[in-house]
């Protein structure tokens, strides 16, 4: 239970609110409608794990841990009135630990109380709620004094829609977190988010602001934050659709200001200060040092509970497990020690450890977001533990473009948690910060600084022909960012075109002048792009295309050309074949006469074979040669790349299903890479209430590292509506790297009952 006697206080006003409202309704009416809208669940645990680690000396270390505990959820979901709405429950979790080695024993008890209590009144127009939650955590560690942390949130939510009318949201959230003895945490917290937006015919106008005050009552620092952002954009056609106009105006005011007290007591400290990006980025790719991100807007707009659009969840069999990349462009190169990704989307609850721990996200940055360089690796990133937030703390770098990169979840066991439960992780928001120290006691001082950053953008669309498809395309980008004075512009005529000459060949071809500034440097180029694609059959599609740009930023003259035939047949039924063959040439001069060329080729096949409905074998091979060179043939290199992935899923029989994935690569001057993953699933009763599974996965990494995981889990469902289980696993952990080795044997348990 709740160690603070104020959140004591608290939890029993929330129980004693929670039995007044159902004490006040008519006794038969309200205790059939509140039975009818109680949803509960119990979860017990039980993990058993043994570790032997043996290092290039031959001396063996041994240690082991026993967990056990519980967690009950209750919700209470009902409607007091027609349009009013209670929506109130908890969850109360108690584990036990016990981690032993060869030289002592630690015992550690868990105790986590989450109840929380809403009250919704809905209309067709607009919603009003007002909500609050108790989130406590207190921990007993043998030897160590008992320490506990809380944090109590008092929210109000308003939306209004009226018809015809701008849309208005409004939230406010007051937070108080303490630690227990008060010694390290005092803070309170007050934000306040408004949004309106109004949209008629090709008009719309959008308003966001954020208001973020937080009081460090120990270090005595209080550290205030205005965000506001506002935007104007305008869409029509005219003569009858052959010119199109679109423009999107923006105007983004950040203020911060850091007050620090003039108390004797006061401790001073680090504080991190939020930055202005001009745009949020992101994209799907495993090639994070070469390829541009693209825009996403959601990820900057202040709203930390609305996904973005990108998933950090396990995508599913078959799922796309490209790496996650989440970046911002700073305007300009600033200094930034910190990433906060914000993620939601899972429900309620609490993301466990394991999970949150296997995330490992590299850091890079970039001057023009095209090119990358790695700045470092964090794993794992500090999560939670009130706010759904990861705090990626690095060394401080210095860069306009700034981007953490990781992996979607990989689905099966992590620690001793199954991954694939976790569908949805969906980011949120991505801020930036950079750390700076405030002075400590009897120093009273206020710094504020402000940044206005201003966007304009118009993109004008004319046809010229439509048949064959022609048109002339302008888009103009014009940016301002204070205090700085700094501008920068941007734009571009294009002429594009499109035509099918035939049922089976098409074409098509564009070609751009571009020209802009951006810090007293002015930049000009070329693009042109032209392609050919032919259909001779239905089942055979052909197509080259041919594509490059040339651009003169200063005295750096930089050319870029790549060819690409790309072929896919379906040869058979249940036969799908692709063959894409690229080569790729860039160059760059320098005004002082040194210069750089790389040249790549590349090869690209996969087949999908599908004989029968119940058996699918994927096969996928990309083999790159890379040319390097710089500055005459002592600075040449060359690297091969091969990649060969090979799957496998066959469901002989509706209970059993076999899957199969192996993984091969190899780089020059690098070891060849091999992962193994094989899988069972087997029902032997029709109505699936049991079910058995083996995972196996070997894996051969570079610098002599290897592993191997043997994992059989069954699981029995209580009933055949498949809810409530009982599941028990036990996993063989084995891996080499470095001269070490390290064998892990783990046990687990978990029933889950759901009422």
């Amino acid at each position: 239970m709740p160690t603070s006697p104020r959140a004591r206080q608290t939890l029993r006003a929330v129980l004693a609110a929670a039995a007044l409202s159902v004490a006040g309704r008519p006794a038969p009416a309200a205790a059939d409608g509140i039975l009818q809208s109680i949803a509960s669940s119990q979860e017990i645990t039980y993990s058993l794990l043994s570790t032997k680690t043996t290092d290039p000396s031959g001396t063996t270390t041994k240690t082991g841990s026993e967990s056990y505990g519980s967690r009950s959820h209750l919700r209470v979901n009902y409607d007091l009135l027609p349009k009013l709405n209670l929506n109130a429950g908890g969850t109360f979790e108690k584990t036990f630990s016990e981690l032993t080695s060869d030289l002592a024993a630690l015992e550690t008890e868990l105790t986590r109380v989450r109840p929380y209590a809403w009250l919704t009144l809905r209309d067709p127009v607009g919603t009003a709620a007002l909500g609050y939650d108790l989130a406590d955590d207190s921990v007993k560690i043998s030897g160590q004094p008992d320490s506990a942390l809380t944090r109590q949130t008092y929210s109000a939510h308003l939306s209004w829609r009226p018809p015809d009318l701008p849309w208005t949201q409004a939230r406010y959230a007051r937070s108080t977190t303490r630690d227990d003895p008060l010694a390290l945490v005092n803070i309170e917290d007050d934000q306040l988010f408004l949004k309106s937006e109004y949209s008629y015919r090709g008009l719309n106008a959008h308003y966001a602001g954020t208001y973020l005050d937080t009081r460090d009552k120990i270090k005595e620092i209080d550290t205030r934050q205005i965000s506001q952002e506002g935007k104007l954009g305008y869409a029509t056609t005219v003569l009858d659709g052959r010119v199109s106009l679109t423009t999107d105006n923006r105007l983004r005011l950040n203020e911060l200001t850091t007050e620090t007290g003039g108390r004797s007591t006061g401790l001073g400290g680090a504080v991190a200060d939020l930055l202005t990006p001009v745009a949020g980025l992101s994209a799907l790719d495993d090639t994070p040092l070469s390829d541009a991100l693209g825009p996403n807007s959601a990820l900057i707009d202040g709203d930390t509970t609305t996904g973005a659009g990108v998933n950090l969840g396990f995508p599913g069999p078959g799922g796309d497990f490209r790496r996650r990349n989440l970046g911002l462009d700073l305007g300009a190169a600033v200094a930034v020690s910190r990433l906060r990704v914000w993620v939601d989307g899972w429900g309620p609850g609490i993301l466990p450890a394991d999970i949150t721990g296997w995330f490992s996200w590299d850091i890079y940055t970039s001057a023009d977001n095209l090119t990358w360089s790695l700045h470092a690796t964090v794993a794992p990133a500090i999560f939670g533990p009130f706010d759904r937030r990861f705090e990626i703390n690095f060394p401080t770098a210095t860069a306009r473009y700034i981007k953490a990169v990781t992996r979607p979840l990989p689905g099966g066991i992590v620690g001793s948690t199954d991954s694939s439960l976790y569908p949805n992780i969906i980011i949120a928001e991505v801020q930036a910060f950079v750390d700076r120290t405030v002075p400590g006691a009897g120093q009273q001082r206020v710094i504020r600084t402000e940044t206005l950053v201003r966007t304009h953008n118009v993109d004008i669309r004319a046809v010229l022909f439509r048949s064959p498809s022609l048109y002339y395309r302008f888009n103009g980008d014009y940016q301002e960012i204070d205090p700085d004075a700094e501008t920068r512009y941007s734009m571009s005529n294009g002429l594009f075109f499109t035509h099918r000459f035939h049922p089976i060949v098409s074409a098509s071809a564009n070609g751009s002048w571009e020209m802009g500034e951006e810090r007293d440097e002015t930049r000009t180029g070329f693009r042109y792009y032209g392609s050919v694609a032919t259909t001779p059959l239905k089942t055979l599609t052909n197509s080259l295309a041919y594509s490059g740009n040339r651009e003169w930023a200063g005295e750096t003259t930089t050319t870029n050309n790549s060819l690409v035939l790309h072929n896919t047949a379906q040869l058979y039924r249940g036969l799908d074949a692709t063959l894409n063959l690229g080569a790729q040439l860039t160059s760059s001069e320098q005004g002082d006469g040194a210069s750089s060329s790389r040249r790549e080729l590349y090869v690209n096949l996969g087949t999908g074979i599908s004989p029968h409905p119940s058996l699918t074998v994927t096969s996928y091979y990309l083999g790159k040669l890379s040319h390097t060179s710089a500055d005459g043939a002592e600075g040449a290199s060359d690297t091969t790349e091969n990649r060969w992935d090979l799957g496998l899923s066959f469901t002989p029989f509706p209970t059993l299903f076999l899957s199969a994935t192996v993984n091969i690569g190899s780089v020059t001057g690098e070891e060849t890479t091999v992962v193994q993953n094989y899988g069972v699933s087997w029902s032997p009763f029709r109505d699936g209430t049991l079910q058995l599974s083996l995972y196996y996965a070997e894996n051969h990494l570079a610098e002599d590292a290897a592993s191997r995981i043997i994992q059989p889990t069954v699981r029995w469902y209580l009933s055949t509506r498949r809810r409530s289980y009982l599941e028990a696993s036990y996993q063989l952990n084995t891996s080499e790297a470095s001269a070490f080795k390290t064998e892990s044997r783990l046990f687990g348990a978990r029933l889950n009952v759901y009422y």
